[in-house]
């Protein structure tokens, strides 16, 4: 009875996208406590298969058993710390430690930190591992590759898959001292052998390098998606009659080419012990070696039947791990990460200051500066000359006023330049120069006085002569209304005066319309505590979300997201911890942002201040689960960047009020149409609904 295989791979076909065929109705059986070689080249879909082995991938058809069972079901050792895996890539979190990586995959799988500590110090010893503080990301590609190989044994797998793992150790090693090189290469090898022999463990592993598969107790010859041959090194090379396994790899490849159709064809081979399933109609036997052929189509199937049943390996695992466990090695692994990249730390503190130290000294002052065009055909440029109003107890006379409105229009508003000439002063602020232009008619005051006594009979002519004529450049319509609500504020101030010395009652200065006192908030609001709430949420809002974008996609293409998967940690497992960790920084950066903008900067909160630290909060939560969304729809930091960057406006935008209907109707459930209102109310008037 043949015994019980650790991996079966029947007729798997997989395609990236519609062209590109990669496993082309591949065969493969690996048996328990041996060491199986799968040879290829580069690109001949090695790392494919093993990533749909592991479930990283899957096939388009076909079936794959690992450990007695499909891989993700309840009989399989996929995902769950039966199998160890190390891919082709790192995969390993460049702020570890080698330490902090043995100690993160001995806990995802079940070990205690006293077991951990005895392993690493064997692997140490055996691989030559970098001292236990150096950080992975300071390593070199070989010394990164072997903590990598390390990671993958820590936990005594049953089976053990080694995609590429000699790839880039050490090409200075490999080239400049060769003899050290193949040492460790046997050192390697023998501890496999060992483990395979004493512990019936099963390793696998991929490699171009044919040399290094001579010691295996099997190996598959892998070409254009399929095995030209599974067989024991020493059976291939006496059927094929060669001294090295790269000549029977090329007469294989030869007959390949050679071969115009895809049928089977069968060679056989005496006393070939080959290991593969023996179930039902299924079965292979010792004296058969079979291999197949592809050449554009799909090939028939290397075995002599179809698979019909596979009894489904049923020893339960021996380790029982916590998930709790796991939770917490996510945890430090996260805060690790988080805490150890320097860069993007300093970037999560700095950032918020620079930002609302540039917001403080920015927004919500006056602006300076401006510059304004006066023509006075009246009295010139009125150095001296403050106008004059005298009553003699009949009527108000007037004298000069366009000098007394000049000087009470100082430069906290704009500093004056007189010009002689309307079209002249208006040339000016055309090209630029000046923010406006005020015009006093050559009989101003007589028309202001006449205006005042002959009320309804007063002619068109006085009427357009008693008015200060404003020209503003409303290109600049910030600056624009600025200067409107100051001359005109400052027109009435005078104005009352004016009414006061000719012993009239001021309020005939008043407009026939009166604002009271706003039953919420105040008339003399400043700008930026208007703006400053909003700041706050927009801030902490995409703060949370650059943050959370970075560390999530570093964590998938660095492949520690898929590697940790494969050993049984949980897709919500590793969402939750990222939610915890950064939740912790969205606490952080609210706590920032409320000293510097209340204690610090002086913002006054008429609400409670309780409320709106949990509205900031709420907020930046929203961004971090904004980052999310993100993250899993970009594979890199680019395209997260661009699509960060790209959303910012549409949000903030959408979140006004001056939108269509329609439009506005569903713009009221997003996080920041409501929170905006909310915050602004317990901030400013103290009016939460």
């Amino acid at each position: 009875m043949v015994q019980q295989e650790a991996v079966i791979v029947r007729n798997a076909i997989k395609h990236y996208g519609k062209e590109q065929l990669v496993l082309n109705g591949l065969n493969m059986t690996v048996s328990r406590g041996s060491i199986y070689g799968l040879l290829g080249a580069s690109g001949c879909g090695k790392t494919t298969l093993l990533s749909c082995i592991v479930g990283v991938r899957y096939l388009d058809s076909g079936d794959i058993w690992v450990l007695g069972g499909n891989s993700g079901s309840k009989g399989s050792g996929i995902p769950g710390p039966r199998v160890g895996y190390m891919p082709q890539e790192i995969s390993l979190v460049g702020e570890f430690s080698v330490n902090g990586a043995l100690y993160y995959f001995g806990r995802i799988n079940g070990l205690d930190d006293e077991e951990i500590e005895t392993r690493q110090k064997f692997f140490s010893d055996l691989l030559q591992l970098p001292p236990a503080d150096h950080l992975v990301k300071n390593m070199s590609g070989g010394q990164q590759r072997r903590v990598s190989f390390a990671a993958a044994l820590i936990h005594r797998p049953e089976l053990l898959i080694l995609d590429e793992p000699t790839v880039g150790l050490d090409p200075i090693l490999r080239e400049n001292n060769r003899k050290m090189f193949k040492f460790f290469l046997r050192s390697i090898w023998a501890y496999l052998s060992q483990i395979t022999q004493e512990e019936g463990i099963t390793v696998l592993i991929t490699t171009h390098y044919i040399e290094e598969t001579k010691d295996a107790n099997k190996i598959g010859l892998m070409r254009c998606g399929k095995l030209l041959a599974e067989s024991a090194p020493q059976k291939l090379l006496e059927r094929f009659q060669c001294s090295f396994l790269e000549e029977a790899f090329l007469k294989l490849c030869e007959v390949q080419n050679n071969t115009l159709n895809n049928e089977v064809e069968r060679f056989n081979v005496e006393d070939i012990n080959s290991d593969v399933l023996s179930q039902n109609e299924y079965e292979q036997t010792k004296n058969n070696l079979c291999y197949s052929y592809c050449y554009k189509k799909p090939c028939k199937s290397v075995l002599l039947h179809d698979i019909n049943v596979i009894s489904e390996y049923k020893e339960v695992s021996k380790r029982q791990i916590s998930r709790l466990k796991i939770f917490k090695a996510l945890l430090t692994k996260n805060g690790i990460q988080y805490f150890r990249y320097y860069g993007g730390l300093v970037f999560a503190i700095i950032f918020p200051i620079i930002q609302i130290f540039v917001f403080i000294m920015a927004i919500g002052d006056d602006p300076k500066d401006l510059k304004i065009g006066i023509v006075n055909d009246e009295a010139g440029t009125c150095n001296s000359n403050f106008g004059h109003v005298w009553n003699d107890e009949i009527t108000c006379h007037f004298g000069n006023l366009s000098c007394r409105f000049l000087h009470n229009f100082d430069d906290s508003i704009a500093s004056q330049e007189y010009y002689d000439k309307v079209s002249e002063a208006s040339h000016v602020v055309q090209n630029g120069k000046l923010s406006g232009l005020l015009y006093f008619s050559q009989n101003f005051s007589e028309a202001l006085q006449k205006r005042m006594e002959e009320g309804f009979f007063t002619t068109d002519s006085d009427l357009l002569a008693s008015q200060i004529q404003v020209f503003l450049d409303m290109g600049d319509r910030q600056i624009g209304l600025f200067l409107q609500m100051k001359l005109l504020k400052r027109f009435l101030e005078v104005f009352k005066d004016i009414m006061k010395d000719c012993k009239y009652s001021s309020k005939l200065a008043d407009p026939p319309i009166r604002f009271e006192e706003p039953i919420y908030g105040t008339t003399d609001l400043n700008y930026a505590d208007y703006v400053a709430p909003v700041y706050m949420l927009t801030l902490i809002f995409f703060l949370a979300t650059t943050v959370s974008t970075v560390l999530i996609i570093t964590d998938r293409m660095e492949g520690v997201w898929d590697r940790s998967v494969v050993q049984g940690v949980k897709t919500q497992d590793i969402l939750l911890s990222h939610i915890l960790i950064q939740s912790i920084s969205v606490i952080i950066h609210t706590v920032m942002i409320v000293l510097l903008f209340f204690p610090i900067w002086g913002l006054e909160c008429k609400g409670s201040i309780f409320t709106v630290i949990v509205l900031i909060f709420l907020v930046g939560f929203c961004g971090l689960m904004h980052g999310f969304i993100i993250s899993v729809m970009c594979k890199d930091h680019t395209m997260a960047h661009y699509c960060s960057a790209g959303s910012f406006f549409p949000l903030i935008l959408i979140s006004g009020e001056s939108l269509f209907f329609f439009v506005f109707r569903e713009n009221y459930f997003l996080f920041q149409s409501r929170v905006i209102n909310l915050l602004l109310n317990n901030i400013i008037i103290l009016h939460i609904f």
